[in-house]
Parts: C-alpha cells; sequence; structure tokens
C-alpha cells in the first residue's frame, strides 16, 4: 500500500512539474522582463481582455465578463482573447452560459495578435506576459494576490514578476494594492474599484431569528475548495472537533460544503459539490449560518449569503474585516474554540446576530457592478486625460 501511495505521489508530483516547465518555457520564449512602455491613448475605443481557457461557473471569469459587458454597454468595442486559443464558439457559449447578458466578441490569440487595441486588460498572471506582446495600453485588472496561490516556486516568481512589468494595475478592492506594494517594486500606475456583487440576483429571505434560540440542530453551509487559500482542511479539522465539542451540550452541527468537487472526500460534513445559483440560494435558505474563508481577497460568496440575510463566519486572519465592517460578521481564529464560543453565544443572544446581519446588509446596500463598472471607466477617462 505504501508504494502504490508512493507512485501515485511520484506520479503527480513528475506531471506537476511537467505542467510548470510548460508554462515556464512558454514565457521564457517571448519574455524579455523589461518593464514596457506605457503610452496612454488619447482617445480610448477599442479594448481587448486576455483571458486564458474560459470555464463554466467559474466566478473569477464570471466577473471579467460582467465588467467587460459593462464596458461595451459604455460604448466601448470589447473583444474576449483566448490566450490558450480556445474555439470562439466555444468560448461564446461558456461565456453566455455564466452570464446570460454578456457582450462582446471573442477571438483566438493568434489573430488578437493581428490587430491594434487602444487597451489591452490583462486578467490573471499568466496572462500578462501574453499581453504584453499585443499592441496597446496596458492593463492588469486584479481579482486577487495570485502568487500566493503557488508555494515558492517558478510560478512564484512569475507571478510576482507582472506587477513590475509597468501595467497599468486596476485592482478589486484595496486588499491586493496592500500586498503588491508590500512584496513588489511597481513600475506602473497603481488603481482600485469597489469588489462588488450583482443585487439583482439575491434576493433576502428574511428569517426568524428568535427561532435560534435554544436550537439543538444548527445548520451550516461552508464555502471550501481544493485550492490551498480556501484551507479545506483546516476548515474540515476546525469544524470535526466544533462538531464533537457541541455535541457534548446537546447541539448538533450540520455541516454542508460546497465548491469542492462532487468526489472530493470529506472528513465530517456532506460534501455537495458545486452548485448552481438556484441551489445557492435554496442551501442558504435552509442555514442557520455561512461560513467562509476568504485567507486571500475576498469571495464574493460571503456577500451572496449577506444579501440573501444569512449570518456569516469568517476568520479574522483573512481579509474580510478589509472590506466590510468587523462587527457585520462572526469573526473567529484557528482554534476550533472559538467557533464553539461564537455558535453558543449566537444561540444564547439571537437579537446580536440578527442586528449582526443587518449590519452587514447595510454594509453592501451601496455596492453593485454598475457602480464598479463605472469606476473603472472613470479610470479609462483619466487615462485619457479627460476630467471626471
Amino acid at each position: 500500500m505504501h508504494n502504490v501511495l508512493q507512485i501515485a505521489q511520484d506520479l503527480y508530483q513528475t506531471a506537476l512539474d511537467k505542467h510548470e516547465t510548460r508554462i515556464v518555457n512558454n514565457i521564457l520564449a517571448m519574455e524579455s522582463f523589461d518593464p514596457v512602455t506605457n503610452n496612454a491613448p488619447s482617445v480610448i475605443k477599442n479594448i481587448a481582455i486576455i483571458v486564458p481557457t474560459l470555464k463554466r461557473y467559474a466566478g473569477g471569469h464570471t466577473s471579467i465578463l460582467r465588467l467587460g459587458t459593462y464596458l461595451a454597454k459604455s460604448s466601448y468595442t470589447v473583444t474576449y482573447v483566448s490566450f490558450h486559443n480556445q474555439d470562439t464558439k466555444q468560448m461564446s457559449q461558456i461565456a453566455h452560459d455564466n452570464l446570460s447578458s454578456v457582450m462582446g466578441e471573442f477571438v483566438k490569440y493568434v489573430d488578437a495578435r493581428k490587430e491594434h487595441y487602444d487597451v489591452c486588460i490583462a486578467t490573471s498572471w499568466e496572462s500578462v506576459y501574453w499581453t504584453k506582446q499585443l499592441d496597446g495600453y496596458k492593463m492588469y485588472f486584479v481579482q486577487d494576490f495570485e502568487p500566493y496561490f503557488f508555494k515558492l516556486s517558478e510560478r512564484y516568481i512569475l507571478a510576482k514578476k507582472t506587477y513590475e512589468l509597468g501595467f497599468h494595475i486596476v485592482s478589486l478592492g484595496k486588499w491586493n494594492v496592500k500586498r503588491i506594494q508590500e512584496h513588489c517594486t511597481l513600475k506602473g500606475k497603481v488603481s482600485w474599484v469597489d469588489f462588488p456583487y450583482e443585487p439583482s440576483e439575491y434576493k433576502n429571505m428574511p428569517r426568524d431569528f428568535s427561532t435560534y434560540a435554544g436550537k439543538k440542530l444548527v445548520n451550516i453551509a461552508v464555502y471550501s475548495k481544493e485550492e490551498g487559500k480556501r484551507i479545506p482542511n483546516l476548515l474540515q479539522g476546525i469544524l470535526k472537533r466544533a462538531s464533537e465539542e457541541l455535541g457534548k451540550d446537546g447541539i448538533k452541527l450540520r455541516i454542508r460544503f460546497f465548491g469542492f468537487k462532487k468526489n472530493h472526500n470529506l472528513i465530517v460534513g456532506e460534501n455537495c459539490g458545486k452548485l448552481n445559483k438556484k441551489e445557492l440560494a435554496h442551501l442558504y435558505q435552509k442555514s442557520d449560518f455561512g461560513m467562509v474563508a476568504s485567507m486571500s481577497n475576498i469571495s464574493l460568496v460571503p456577500y451572496e449569503m449577506i444579501a440573501i440575510g444569512l449570518p456569516v463566519i469568517e476568520f479574522s486572519e483573512g481579509s474580510y474585516a478589509d472590506f466590510l465592517p468587523e462587527d457585520s460578521a462572526i469573526l473567529i481564529d484557528f482554534n476550533y474554540k472559538s467557533l464553539v464560543d461564537a455558535i453558543e453565544n449566537a444561540l444564547n443572544h439571537p437579537q446580536q446576530i440578527e442586528e449582526m446581519t443587518r449590519k452587514a446588509s447595510s454594509a453592501i446596500s451601496s455596492l453593485s457592478w454598475e457602480r464598479t463598472g463605472k469606476e473603472f471607466v472613470d479610470i479609462l477617462h483619466e487615462i485619457e486625460g479627460k476630467k471626471i
């Protein structure tokens, strides 16, 4: 059994090494690591947004499509360019599955190389190196500090380097900006826009918080993924021990995970897999708390939970407090006892949870993609030298 496990681990590491080598070699074949000379255009009409292979129901990809669609509605010509040369019909279909109202054209990178764009927007660390080869003012829409996704490896180094290549960085929220300034030597402009959600997609579901008093069965919806930034193992360990401790007081913790692949094995709780919006709304409605680990840039999930009216449990070590008031969620640490205490306190003082949820709802009330899209357009106007 040990030999089989070792063989499997060796095969996985070999595949990972080959994958990293392929990425590094592709970048080295075209990259000098000289910062770009970013000459601001006097007029911006045509915008290219550079993406990898579009995937269904990927939150980051959907955010890119929302931004592109807002720019298209604002009279810009928007083109989504796949540096993986994804089939354009497939790109279009997946984009519409993610965002039915999506606007813009879809092209392969090999075809985009022949065109001039007034602005070229990179959307991930790897896309920066491909965007650098295109003709146009270079921008970088940063949704997370991606070096954190990798251990200290060649991909970590290349991801970190992207912030030093002279692109005009536009961060989704201030958290990324802090990380970039801490870890990198900036060569270009840095701007940021608010981290939004789409209010029309999340309807508040009124709940009677008085029913929380003395509950013996507590339902908790937990968002996690296999990725390290979602601390999948820490979450399970904390919840397992908290569940055992609460059980001593006669409180059963029913844990439902979502976000994992359906075949991912858990040590505690139920794996609901990846859920669509309708399934998520149903899960939130039948849950008493929602739990998320925003250990890097905050995810959309806590916004969804707040919009629907679900009390949120987050981690004080994460980024939640960089975006929303600390008293708008239950913030815990990695000690399972802090989760136990928080749940028991909520059951003893449900009015406090109701007030917390009200504060959270108020904190996101002015946020929307309409607002964030306008902020991005204002940045484009600044590039053109227009007064806002």
